[in-house]
């Protein structure tokens, strides 16, 4: 009964619109009103409050307001010109900038969505300017934004990090090498159909113009060996590294490039402070839920579901591959991350399945629902901006997805590519 109660009043409060962190909070207070076990519902604001009461969990905002400074302080121009410098002259130039870019930017900022927004605002229309078609210039903008969240330092793998008890070092050094393979797959995927469609190369840069943009983005180059750097040395932990990533940006806006001026300041606050409140309201509520369905023996009795079909560590990660990318089609990834994350990590230690390697198949699944509608919220956003009705953007991200789909099942089945670097550590 409490757990149709549960589920039943979520579905009901997301149905009629109400906002997923008071959608999440009803239902878990109906359940507990519903349960015969004398517990206080003043429990309710302590596991709210409990749920994000962690110090790793104060490195999302400053993340959050890392992106947010490149995108007024010339940061994200440096690198396309830098992108275009080093792989501008290979078939479908602007395409293989497109991806580079999102990588070198993935490796600041840690969002897609910042991504999506600072590079495509800029790239789709000048792809398009130059023959592109807008609906390939959308899906690869969309799909090459999901570098991002793999290659440190990365929002997605924080929270896996805080949920999951894990090193989020470690998290960071196993999320280089799915980066690096998506990044390049989509390089290949990108000039195969440049290639076949004709789509126009620029002519190689000199050296002395590859020299020019390397100087002119290096401050925003070092920002990840930065991180990286101090991370592995000991010298601060990952919130203090996205505290010294803020400072870092601001010194190079601020002083270095001279683009960011100080009465831009109270504006990108304005910004990073409401993504923040929604991100970090969601999480507590949604921690709040995952308490009720373990206090209601969930993860147990999904072990026994899981147990029933097969106690074959591969096959279990099959299927939860399989149950995550249909998830990913309606629910938001983080969202899912949050409320599903503590019913199942109890569950795989039963078939000896690593949680760093897990952390990383989720948030590929998770990128994957990005670009899957109806949701696809990472698609949506490029195909807004490139005012590309989503129908055909989702048909021409499909050779991009069946890229993705690849490399999903290389990382889930090849454990060993994936803890590499975190086992060297």
């Amino acid at each position: 009964m409490e757990l149709g109660v549960l589920f039943g009043i979520l579905v009901a409060t997301l149905v009629i619109g109400l906002p997923l962190p008071f959608a999440l909070g009803a239902a878990s207070l109906s359940a507990l009103l519903v349960m015969d076990l004398g517990i206080p519902l003043t429990i309710v604001p302590q596991r709210f409050i409990a749920g994000i009461d962690s110090f790793a969990f104060m490195a999302i905002p400053f993340f959050l307001l890392v992106g947010e400074l490149m995108n007024t302080s010339g940061i994200t121009r440096r690198i396309i010109n830098l992108s275009n410098a080093l792989v501008g002259h290979i078939a479908g130039g602007l395409a293989q900038v497109n991806v580079v870019s999102s990588m070198f930017f993935g490796g600041i900022s840690g969002s897609s969505t910042a991504d999506t927004a600072s590079i495509g605002s800029i790239l789709i229309p000048a792809m398009k300017k130059e023959g592109y078609d807008a609906d390939f210039a959308v899906a690869l903008t969309a799909t090459s934004s999901c570098c991002g969240p793999l290659i440190p330092p990365s929002i997605g793998l924080v929270l896996y990090g805080v949920i999951a008890n894990v090193s989020i070092t470690k998290l960071f050094l196993a999320g280089y090498i799915p980066g690096l393979m998506l990044g390049g797959g989509l390089l290949l995927t990108s000039y195969i159909i440049s290639k076949r469609r004709g789509y126009p190369t620029h002519p190689r840069a000199p050296m002395a113009e590859v020299w020019a943009a390397f100087r002119g983005s290096v401050w925003a180059a070092a920002l990840p060996f930065l991180i990286i750097g101090g991370l592995l040395s000991g010298i601060f932990t990952v919130t203090e590294a996205a505290c010294v990533a803020v400072v870092y940006t601001l010194i190079v806006g601020l002083i270095i490039y001279r683009e960011l001026r100080l009465r831009d300041l109270i504006g990108v606050f304005q910004i990073a402070m409401v993504k923040c409140g929604v991100m970090m309201s969601v999480a507590a509520s949604a921690l709040l839920f995952a308490w009720v369905l373990t206090v209601l023996e969930v993860p147990q009795q999904l072990a026994d579901a899981i147990l029933a079909i097969s106690d074959n560590k591969y096959v279990i990660l099959l299927l939860l591959n399989i149950f995550f990318l249909i998830i990913g089609t309606f629910m938001e990834p983080k969202a899912s991350l949050l409320i599903l994350m503590p019913v199942l990590l109890p569950v795989l230690p039963t078939f000896d399945i690593d949680l760093i390697h897990f952390g990383i198949i989720i948030i590929f699944n998770n990128l994957i629902g990005l670009i899957t509608p109806p949701i696809g919220l990472v698609l949506n956003l490029a195909a807004k901006i490139g005012n590309v009705p989503i129908d055909k953007a989702a048909v021409a991200a499909l050779p991009f997805l069946a890229t993705m789909l690849v490399i999903l099942m290389i990382i889930t089945y090849a454990p060993a590519l994936i803890l590499w670097l975190p086992n060297m550590l």
